[in-house]
C-alpha cells in the first residue's frame, strides 16, 4: 500500500468515526479534511468522544496537552501517519 493509499484509508476512518460522535452536527454540512472542527459547532464533549474512538480503532495515545493542535481531519492523519513506523 503506497503512503497515499494509506492516508486515504486513514482519512476515511477518521471521518466515519467524526459522523459517529458528531452525527447531529454533520448532517446539515460538508466537512473538508482541512475543515477546522470548532467551525463545525462540534462540542469539547463531542472532541473528546472522537479521540477517545480513535484511540480505540487504531491502538494509539494521543497526548492532548502536547497535540492540541488536532482540530482537522488532515492534522489527524499527519500525526497518526507519524506514530506509525515506515514499513
Amino acid at each position: 500500500m503506497s503512503a497515499e493509499d494509506a492516508r486515504s484509508e486513514l482519512r476515511q476512518q477518521i471521518f466515519s468515526l467524526l459522523s459517529e460522535v458528531a452525527g447531529g452536527v454533520l448532517e446539515n454540512q460538508t466537512i473538508e479534511a482541512d475543515t477546522e472542527f470548532p467551525e463545525t459547532g462540534m462540542s469539547s464533549i463531542e472532541y473528546l468522544a472522537l479521540i477517545e474512538k480513535i484511540e480505540t480503532k487504531l491502538d494509539v495515545f494521543i497526548d492532548l496537552e502536547e497535540n492540541e493542535d488536532l482540530t482537522t481531519v488532515d492534522k489527524f492523519c499527519d500525526y497518526l501517519l507519524e506514530q506509525v513506523p515506515a514499513g
